[in-house]
């Protein structure tokens, strides 16, 4: 019992299973929303989901029609004739088989011609090459085999030959034989031929599967490029950090990307770039130093940068000082003091006098007279003992001259004349002599003298310096500061130098030891970005590794959840329809022949191989119960095949007589069930021949079907036993004017032939005579042996004359017969023949 009524629970279940939300989504694509194929907007999706950069709600639906019109199946063609056969086997270019009801059952001795015209209809239904000649090899220089055939569906006759190419109607007409027999035992058998896949939707898993290949496809190729764009990341960085042999960045690859982290560590922490400056610059001058040339120069640059840098620490120094001591400020604070002082010295300055001469005068006397308690003590300019105003005006002297506002304004005073020391010595330095100096570079003086124009102008005492000078003083510190560790390490590789070349070397190989994981750090710090792209795609790259396998279980559970699903959906009831096959044509189950169904292959559209005890039934089963299970598979398929025409040959060989009955009945069955389906059937068995004719007849199909007789390659006629239909036919030809063609005679022998045959069955066997006992014969029918009639022997003589001069032996050439033989000798021989009958029938008891 299938646990789904089609394919999408068993994908639901999967993606239950499996538990991701990309290949949710994918199930969902497949079966809810119908896409068999993807577009790139839905590629980035399902990418997003995989990689968890994303979340997955859910896919809206395809878009259907409300009302959903069943498909109007294709009307039922039909095969209306086959004539003009040219060079094709041994058959006659004037036979015509016409097929004018919906059942034609034709009969053929060996070699009438039968297998050929089987022939004619195989090479129409099927692609396969016949294996046997189609040509008429017998004759010698004959063009290539034709016929000439038309459907229902035809406004004209068609035309075969093998440029045409082999099965142009097999999507109408379906054929059986011997060879599709022997296919059938011994070949593993697709289910999906004998039920109908669509409704199971079973294609959903191929959706599925080719849309997870798809991604997979995709996530490769991102896998690609990331690893391509990996390698080209690591051989710049190799590039960039080749001169620091042995450190892990100077030979990183794939491999040792895991040191990534570490490095990247260095380059964050670096913040020594002013140490890392001056132990470079160190080390320069260590190496000019090595040399007596180097060492010359290195004096000279030495004198000069020294006195350079003496000038612009004057011009720092001056101007620092200028701009701390705020001369515009102060100017301001002292003239507010001074109007000050000058409100509070108008009651003490005599008239014509100034305040200026009056502190002069008391600077002089206050020696002389302690102004602040000059009780009892005499004037130092009239030497009179001082009464108390006049010790009150003394004090209030006292005051002016040692108060506080006399404090702040002789300090502003001071505090202006420094700025105005320190603006001239700005003034006085020798910027223009800077140009002399050649061992400087050119950039940092010419930074310098900007620098220093912007000092110089701001160094008015009488305005506040602008911001640019004040910034032009900063950057010029920062450049003096820059020089003042050159200048130090001059000196310090003069100092080594004269000391000798080995303590140069020395100290150079210990400053180069201490620059170089210094370098190291900062060439890390420049390259932090490409580092942490590297850093990420390793870390992508090991992430593609890891997920990317999982991709094939993936692929693996589809394919295993398919055969799960079509085991369920197709295979158990292909059983139960092969089975009631089995039924039908034996009467016993598959279980009974002791038949399995071994399944075959690795994809979802497993086949099944029919064995018993694990071995071909070719080897275990006989010829008639092979032919059993072929008959089975092939009904089983015809149920469900869009084929309309529908072709047997020869299909009850190897059977008894007990096969040919249930034969014929689910022939009986299969027509009364597909009314619009034709069937032909050619046989050489005269048995089934006539025990299919009554099978029909018995269900009321007689006047659907037409029986033909096929004789000598060359002619084929409706088939009668019935006596007043082949006098209708023999007279039909004698009474007309004219002689009989070649056609004609030989149609009227046959038909003479039979009539004989009829005759004595009917009136002789009374109707009793068969080879083999029918199985739909009555057990009851001994009565009718009642009245058997024996011939008398003129007339058993003349009736087997008789009919060897209607036949043509062997060794015959058919082109020959009859030849000699006119309308009257064939009216003499049919009167005899009706003489007899008359005789025998009145014998009758």
């Amino acid at each position: 019992m299938a646990k789904h009524p089609d394919a999408v629970g068993y994908l639901n279940d999967l993606a239950r299973e499996v538990n991701e939300p990309w290949f949710q989504m994918i199930c969902d694509l497949a079966a809810v929303s119908s896409v068999p194929v993807i577009d790139q907007p839905t590629i980035d999706t399902l990418s997003a989901l995989y990689t968890d950069r994303a979340s997955y709600i859910g896919v809206v639906p395809a878009a259907t029609a409300a009302t959903t019109a069943a498909a109007a199946a294709a009307p039922a063609d039909s095969l209306d004739q086959l004539s003009c056969f040219t060079n094709f086997k041994l058959l006659g270019d004037a036979l015509e088989v016409s097929f004018r009801k919906r059942i034609t059952l034709i009969f053929g001795a060996n070699g009438s011609g039968k297998s050929s015209l089987c022939e004619s209809l195989k090479v129409l239904a099927t692609t396969e090459p016949s294996i046997r000649p189609l040509q008429n090899v017998r004759a010698a220089g004959t063009g290539a085999p034709a016929f000439r055939y038309k459907f229902k569906s035809d406004a004209a006759l068609q035309v075969w030959t093998p440029a045409i190419g082999y099965g142009p109607r097999r999507a109408i007409v379906k054929y059986f034989d011997t060879a599709i027999a022997i296919r059938n035992v011994k070949n593993p058998v697709e289910p999906g031929r004998v039920i109908v896949l669509t409704p199971f939707r079973l294609h959903i898993f191929e959706w599925a599967k080719a849309l997870t290949t798809k991604l997979r496809e995709t996530l490769q190729r991102e896998q690609q490029r990331n690893s391509v764009k990996l390698i080209q990341t690591l051989e710049a960085i190799r590039a960039d950090f080749a001169k620091f042999k042995g450190r892990p960045l100077a030979v990183i690859d794939e491999k040792t990307v895991d040191v990534l982290p570490a490095e990247m560590m260095l380059g964050e922490g670096f913040a020594d770039q002013k140490l890392l400056s001056e132990k470079q610059a160190a080390a320069a001058e260590l190496e000019k130093a090595a040399s007596e040339e180097g060492l010359k120069l290195l004096r000279a640059s030495h004198h000069e940068l020294e006195d350079f840098l003496t000038s612009v620490n004057t011009l720092l120094t001056s101007a620092s000082s200028l701009w701390a001591l705020e001369p515009t400020t102060k100017a301001k604070v002292l003239a507010d003091k001074q109007a000050e002082q000058e409100v509070l010295a108008q009651a003490l300055v005599p008239k014509n006098g100034t305040l200026d001469r009056l502190l002069a005068l008391l600077n002089a006397a206050s020696p002389l007279c302690k102004l602040d308690e000059a009780t009892g003590l005499a004037c130092p300019l009239c030497n009179r003992v001082l009464g108390a105003p006049e010790v009150e005006l003394f004090r209030r002297y006292h005051d002016l001259l040692v108060g506080e506002l006399e404090k702040d304004i002789a300090a502003l005073k001071s505090d202006i004349a420094k700025a105005l020391e320190f603006a001239k010595a700005v003034i006085n330095v020798n910027r223009k002599g800077w140009e002399k100096y050649t061992t400087i570079h050119a950039e940092v003086l010419t930074a310098a003298k900007a620098d220093s124009a912007h000092i110089v102008a701001g160094c008015d005492v009488s305005k506040e310096p602008m911001t640019e000078a004040r910034g032009a003083l900063e950057s010029l510190k920062a450049s003096a500061a820059v020089l003042a560790a050159q200048l130090e390490s001059k000196e310090n590789a003069i100092e080594a130098a004269e000391k000798g070349r080995d303590e140069v070397i020395k100290r150079l190989v210990k400053l180069r030891a201490e620059i170089e994981p210094m370098e190291y750090a900062q060439a890390v710090a420049e390259r932090l970005h490409s580092l942490k792209g590297a850093h990420w795609r390793a870390n992508r790259s090991k992430y593609w590794d890891t997920k990317l396998p999982a991709f094939t279980q993936t692929l693996t559970k589809i394919t295993k959840k398919a055969k799960d699903a079509y085991e369920e959906l197709v295979v158990i009831d292909f059983e139960v329809r092969l089975n009631d096959e089995y039924k039908a044509l034996a009467e016993k189950d598959m279980a009974a022949f002791g038949v399995m169904l071994a399944r075959k292959g690795t994809d979802a559209a497993v086949t099944v191989l029919p064995q018993i005890g694990g071995k071909d039934i070719e080897g275990v089963l006989s010829e008639g119960e092979q032919r059993v299970h072929a008959l089975a598979l092939f009904f089983a398929e015809l149920e469900t095949c869009s084929q309309s025409v529908l072709v047997f040959d020869d299909p009850i060989s190897s059977f008894d007589y007990n096969y040919i009955a249930n034969y014929c009945a689910r022939l009986r069955d299969f027509l009364q069930k597909h009314p619009t389906r034709q069937i032909i059937v050619l046989t050489h068995n005269w048995e089934f021949f006539v025990q299919l004719q009554t099978t029909l007849n018995q269900a009321g199909l007689d006047s659907h079907l037409s029986v033909q007789v096929l004789e000598n390659c060359a002619a084929v006629s409706d088939y009668s036993e019935k006596i007043d239909d082949l006098k209708k036919d023999i007279e039909g030809v004698l009474n007309a004017p004219g002689e009989p063609s070649k056609a004609q005679k030989e149609d009227i022998a046959g038909k003479m032939r039979r009539l004989i045959e009829v005759v004595v069955n009917t009136h002789v066997f009374n109707q009793q005579r068969h080879q083999y006992k029918q199985k739909s014969q009555a057990i009851s029918a001994f009565q009718s042996f009642t009245k058997i009639v024996p011939l008398l022997q003129t007339e058993a003589t003349l009736l087997r004359d008789l009919f060897a001069k209607l036949s043509i032996t062997e060794h015959d050439d058919p082109r020959n017969a009859y030849v000699n033989t006119d309308k009257a000798m064939f009216q003499t021989r049919y009167d005899q023949i009706c003489n007899v009958e008359t005789a025998v029938a009145a014998r009758k008891p």
